[in-house]
């Protein structure tokens, strides 16, 4: 947790305090747990399997990478964005946000904030006044350090982006440091890890050294979003938190069983040694073109070697296991296009995508619409507008859609595509 602003104490070393150090490693492995990059997180599963089933004794690969930490970041991303939802503005002021919110293309903006926040606990957005306008972004957590005050959670002083700047050819860390109405911008020289010479003229940059713009805005220009969160904790938790050693052993158990599946998709004949045939230059028995494994004399007819895969008893542990992944994602299977019945109600709907609904307006509540309606404000405010009121209305609320499902369903003209006119 850093408490002042200051750039020796903190960065000069690039090193970080235990929470900010534990932090930043989740965020690396939550990344590569949405890209499929299981090499590392995973690392110790891909060794069992190796060494249980060596590459070059099967055709398999090593590991069945089954993304559901993906599809969980996907599916809570469509349910919060895919909904209409309006931001309204007092007066003439609409049309002025809706030409920045097109120019910045503010729904991509606002989904890239929904899959950070899902897959690493925190988002943020960000907005700049530059020479061609008002700039809104989402930014990574991976280079942020909030600052708080005498280390008081709730007492928020600012923030911290630290993040590389390339300058020809040469690498430099830019370190900007955002307080209420103001930025300070610094730029290092690094070598080995290490902030070694501080860049006077930040203009080569690009950057201005020091960036006033309280008498528009006297407030942050980066805003929060956060999943869940605990008391005792500023940061959001992920979604892959909770379903990781579940995905995990999801994973493993596919993949063993492909591995079974394999090594026997080619069953081994068995024999007596009369049933085979003598290759007269290599002077060696055989069976043509089969794999035949002898036992016994005398004529003993041939029969296959079969395997008991017990695939009742595999197809329950796998669906016990997805029961619990669906129970801690909060996801039912229905959102993976599972088990729909054409046939459901709108109240079924309702109960099966009560959790993940319950979640979506939890996140809104705590986070998101005050970080969008600030991201609203700010972006007018650095359009000349001193004061706005700002509303977020999400139109079709999860709630009334299901509750128009229902309406559907209940409706036989409804059903068969005709309006209440009959046309």
């Amino acid at each position: 947790m850093l408490t002042s602003f200051a750039t020796d104490s903190n960065f000069r070393k690039l090193k970080w305090d235990a929470e900010d150090s534990v932090r930043l490693q989740k965020y690396i492995r939550y990344r590569e747990l949405y890209r499929s990059e299981f090499s590392r997180p995973f690392r110790g599963v891909i060794t069992k399997l190796l060494q249980r089933y060596p590459m070059q004794n099967t055709t398999a690969q090593t590991l069945i990478e089954v993304n559901l930490f993906k599809a969980v970041t996907d599916f809570y991303k469509y349910l919060i964005t895919n909904e209409d939802f309006k931001i309204e503005i007092n007066g003439e002021n609409q049309i002025l946000w809706e030409n920045i919110a097109h120019e910045n293309n503010f729904i991509s903006v606002l989904k890239e904030v929904c899959v950070d926040s899902s897959r690493f606990g925190d988002a943020l957005i960000k907005v700049a006044l530059t020479d061609e306008g008002v700039k809104i972004f989402s930014v990574c957590p991976d280079c942020w350090f909030p600052v708080f005050r005498n280390g008081n959670l709730n007492e928020l002083e600012g923030h911290i982006l630290l993040y590389d700047i390339v300058f020809q050819g040469r690498v430099y860390k830019h370190i900007e440091k955002i307080h209420k109405g103001y930025v300070e911008n610094e730029v290092w020289e690094i070598s080995n890890g290490i902030l070694t010479k501080q860049i006077q003229d930040t203009t080569l940059f690009g950057l201005l050294p020091f960036d006033d713009f309280s008498d528009k805005w006297n407030d942050f220009i980066l805003f929060h979003v956060k999943n869940t969160t605990e008391s005792d904790s500023y940061y959001g938790e992920s979604d892959y938190k909770s379903i990781e050693s579940l995905v995990e052993e999801i994973m493993l158990t596919i993949s063993q069983n492909s591995k079974i599946i394999n090594r026997h998709a080619n069953p081994k004949l068995a024999g007596s040694i009369e049933n085979t045939e003598l290759n007269p230059i290599t002077g060696e028995r055989h069976f043509p073109n089969s794999d035949f494994i002898t036992m016994g004399k005398d004529g003993q007819k041939p029969e296959y070697i079969t395997v008991d895969l017990q695939s009742e008893a595999i197809k329950t542990h796998v669906d016990s296991l997805m029961q619990f992944f669906y129970i801690l994602s909060k996801t039912p299977p229905q959102a993976y296009g599972i088990d729909i019945s054409p046939n459901m109600s709108g109240e079924s709907l309702k109960t099966i995508m009560s959790s993940a609904i319950a979640k979506v307006n939890d996140i809104r509540t705590v986070s998101l619409n005050n970080a969008l309606m600030k991201t609203v404000e700010c972006a007018l405010a650095f359009s000349g507008v001193k004061k706005s009121e700002v509303s977020i209305k999400w139109e079709k609320d999860n709630e009334n859609s299901v509750k128009g499902a229902d309406e559907m369903s209940d409706n036989p003209i409804s059903n068969k595509g005709e309006n209440k006119d009959g046309n």
